[in-house]
Protein backbone atom coordinates (compact mmCIF):
# COMPACT_ATOMS: atom_id res chain seq x y z
CA UNK A 1 0.00 0.00 0.00
CA UNK A 2 1.44 3.44 -0.85
CA UNK A 3 2.67 5.46 2.14
CA UNK A 4 0.15 8.30 1.59
CA UNK A 5 -2.73 5.78 1.82
CA UNK A 6 -1.31 4.31 5.06
CA UNK A 7 -1.06 7.83 6.49
CA UNK A 8 -4.68 8.55 5.53
CA UNK A 9 -6.12 5.21 6.69
CA UNK A 10 -5.41 5.52 10.43
CA UNK A 11 -7.03 8.97 10.89
CA UNK A 12 -10.12 7.80 8.99
CA UNK A 13 -10.37 4.65 11.13
CA UNK A 14 -9.97 6.68 14.31
CA UNK A 15 -12.66 9.13 13.17
CA UNK A 16 -15.09 6.29 12.38
CA UNK A 17 -14.49 4.69 15.78
CA UNK A 18 -14.88 8.01 17.54
CA UNK A 19 -18.22 8.68 15.87
CA UNK A 20 -19.48 5.18 16.66
CA UNK A 21 -18.31 5.20 20.28
CA UNK A 22 -20.45 8.12 21.43
CA UNK A 23 -23.79 7.90 19.72
CA UNK A 24 -27.02 9.49 20.84
CA UNK A 25 -28.29 6.00 21.74
CA UNK A 26 -25.94 5.78 24.74
CA UNK A 27 -27.80 5.20 27.98
CA UNK A 28 -26.47 6.12 31.39
CA UNK A 29 -25.82 3.32 33.82
CA UNK A 30 -23.33 2.24 36.46
CA UNK A 31 -19.91 3.80 35.87
CA UNK A 32 -21.23 5.96 32.99
CA UNK A 33 -20.48 9.22 34.81
CA UNK A 34 -17.35 10.35 36.61
CA UNK A 35 -13.67 9.41 36.63
CA UNK A 36 -14.31 5.64 36.80
CA UNK A 37 -16.64 5.63 33.79
CA UNK A 38 -16.46 3.23 30.84
CA UNK A 39 -12.91 1.84 31.09
CA UNK A 40 -11.53 0.83 27.72
CA UNK A 41 -13.96 2.98 25.71
CA UNK A 42 -12.72 5.83 23.51
CA UNK A 43 -12.81 8.64 26.09
CA UNK A 44 -12.42 11.46 23.56
CA UNK A 45 -15.50 10.31 21.68
CA UNK A 46 -17.43 12.22 24.36
CA UNK A 47 -14.68 14.29 26.00
CA UNK A 48 -13.81 16.46 22.99
CA UNK A 49 -14.98 19.81 21.72
CA UNK A 50 -16.58 18.15 18.68
CA UNK A 51 -18.67 15.60 20.58
CA UNK A 52 -21.66 17.83 21.28
CA UNK A 53 -21.66 16.46 24.83
CA UNK A 54 -21.66 18.42 28.06
CA UNK A 55 -18.52 16.64 29.28
CA UNK A 56 -15.09 17.95 30.32
CA UNK A 57 -12.74 18.35 27.37
CA UNK A 58 -9.60 16.18 27.49
CA UNK A 59 -6.54 16.37 25.25
CA UNK A 60 -5.58 12.77 26.03
CA UNK A 61 -7.32 9.95 27.87
CA UNK A 62 -7.35 6.19 28.08
CA UNK A 63 -7.31 3.11 30.28
CA UNK A 64 -4.36 0.93 31.30
CA UNK A 65 -4.81 -2.83 31.64
CA UNK A 66 -2.60 -5.68 32.88
CA UNK A 67 -2.55 -7.40 29.44
CA UNK A 68 -3.20 -6.38 25.83
CA UNK A 69 -6.20 -8.76 25.79
CA UNK A 70 -7.69 -7.82 29.20
CA UNK A 71 -11.45 -7.49 29.56
CA UNK A 72 -13.00 -4.08 30.07
CA UNK A 73 -13.40 -4.56 33.82
CA UNK A 74 -9.69 -5.23 34.46
CA UNK A 75 -8.36 -1.65 34.43
CA UNK A 76 -5.27 -1.21 36.59
CA UNK A 77 -4.79 1.49 39.27
CA UNK A 78 -1.57 3.33 40.17
CA UNK A 79 0.15 3.15 36.79
CA UNK A 80 2.17 6.26 35.95
CA UNK A 81 1.48 7.63 32.47
CA UNK A 82 4.32 9.95 31.43
CA UNK A 83 3.56 12.46 28.67
CA UNK A 84 6.65 14.09 27.14
CA UNK A 85 7.34 16.73 24.51
CA UNK A 86 8.95 15.60 21.23
CA UNK A 87 12.34 16.62 22.67
CA UNK A 88 11.81 14.21 25.60
CA UNK A 89 11.13 16.83 28.28
CA UNK A 90 8.40 15.73 30.70
CA UNK A 91 5.09 17.57 30.28
CA UNK A 92 2.97 15.72 32.84
CA UNK A 93 2.72 12.46 34.76
CA UNK A 94 -0.77 11.05 35.27
CA UNK A 95 -1.65 8.22 37.65
CA UNK A 96 -4.41 5.79 36.71
CA UNK A 97 -7.42 5.61 39.01
CA UNK A 98 -9.24 2.53 40.35
CA UNK A 99 -10.75 1.83 36.89
CA UNK A 100 -7.36 2.21 35.19
CA UNK A 101 -8.45 5.49 33.60
CA UNK A 102 -6.20 8.51 33.03
CA UNK A 103 -6.97 11.85 31.41
CA UNK A 104 -5.61 15.36 31.00
CA UNK A 105 -6.73 18.68 29.57
CA UNK A 106 -3.13 19.88 29.12
CA UNK A 107 -2.51 20.92 25.51
CA UNK A 108 -0.18 18.37 23.92
CA UNK A 109 2.17 19.19 21.04
CA UNK A 110 2.19 17.21 17.83
CA UNK A 111 4.70 14.38 18.22
CA UNK A 112 4.28 14.04 22.01
CA UNK A 113 5.55 10.81 23.53
CA UNK A 114 3.99 8.37 26.00
CA UNK A 115 5.53 5.97 28.52
CA UNK A 116 4.00 3.79 31.23
CA UNK A 117 5.67 2.99 34.52
CA UNK A 118 4.46 0.31 36.92
CA UNK A 119 6.21 -1.26 39.91
CA UNK A 120 9.61 0.06 38.87
CA UNK A 121 9.42 -1.00 35.21
CA UNK A 122 8.85 1.29 32.25
CA UNK A 123 7.59 0.80 28.69
CA UNK A 124 7.73 3.54 26.06
CA UNK A 125 5.29 3.76 23.19
CA UNK A 126 7.62 3.22 20.23
CA UNK A 127 6.16 6.05 18.11
CA UNK A 128 4.39 9.31 18.90
CA UNK A 129 0.64 8.68 18.99
CA UNK A 130 -1.51 10.28 16.27
CA UNK A 131 -3.50 12.04 19.01
CA UNK A 132 -4.76 11.71 22.56
CA UNK A 133 -7.63 9.31 21.87
CA UNK A 134 -5.68 6.34 23.23
CA UNK A 135 -8.50 3.80 23.50
CA UNK A 136 -9.62 4.46 19.92
CA UNK A 137 -6.74 2.31 18.65
CA UNK A 138 -5.85 0.42 21.85
CA UNK A 139 -9.08 -1.54 21.92
CA UNK A 140 -10.31 -5.05 21.17
CA UNK A 141 -9.88 -5.74 18.35
CA UNK A 142 -7.05 -3.21 17.99
CA UNK A 143 -6.93 -0.65 15.20
CA UNK A 144 -3.89 0.11 13.08
CA UNK A 145 -0.64 -1.14 14.55
CA UNK A 146 -1.79 -1.09 18.21
CA UNK A 147 -0.95 -4.38 19.99
CA UNK A 148 -4.30 -4.42 21.81
CA UNK A 149 -5.24 -2.57 24.97
CA UNK A 150 -2.78 -0.22 26.66
CA UNK A 151 -0.82 -2.51 28.98
CA UNK A 152 1.86 -2.40 31.68
CA UNK A 153 5.55 -3.13 31.05
CA UNK A 154 5.32 -6.53 32.70
CA UNK A 155 3.03 -7.72 29.87
CA UNK A 156 5.58 -7.09 27.10
CA UNK A 157 5.95 -9.89 24.61
CA UNK A 158 9.70 -10.42 24.09
CA UNK A 159 9.03 -12.48 20.95
CA UNK A 160 7.20 -9.60 19.26
CA UNK A 161 9.49 -7.83 16.75
CA UNK A 162 10.20 -4.15 17.40
CA UNK A 163 7.65 -1.79 15.88
CA UNK A 164 8.86 0.10 12.82
CA UNK A 165 7.62 3.68 13.17
CA UNK A 166 8.34 4.42 9.52
CA UNK A 167 5.37 2.21 8.59
CA UNK A 168 3.03 4.17 10.84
Amino acid sequence: MPRFLRLLTLPLLVLACTLAACSSNDTAGANDVGPLMRPGDDCLACHSANSGRNAPIWSAAGTVFPEPTSSQDEGLANVRVHLSAPDGSLLETLITNAAGNFYTSRPLPRGFQVALEYQGERIDMPCPPPGGLCNACHTLPPIGQAPGRIFIPQARDPSRPPFDCTDF
